[in-house]
């Protein structure tokens, strides 16, 4: 169908890691009181440059202190 692509299964493993990224942060930024539509464009520029080493610690922060 037009407009649709397919992703190779490493291609596939690295958008999730974006979304999941992506979605992390627009939710802790929410959190600390950013609006939703500033939060989520944070989160798009936050995304692409946040090393998964840094990633990782955020998000077991997040798990450890909150319920997100």
């Amino acid at each position: 169908a037009a407009g649709l692509i397919r992703l190779l299964p490493e291609g596939q493993q690295i958008a999730e890691a974006v979304l999941e990224k992506h979605r992390l942060m627009t939710s802790f930024l929410v959190a600390l009181g950013v609006s939703e539509e500033v939060a989520a464009e944070d989160a798009c520029r936050i995304e692409h440059v946040l090393s998964d080493e840094s990633f990782e610690a955020i998000k077991n922060h997040i798990k450890k202190y909150t319920q997100m």
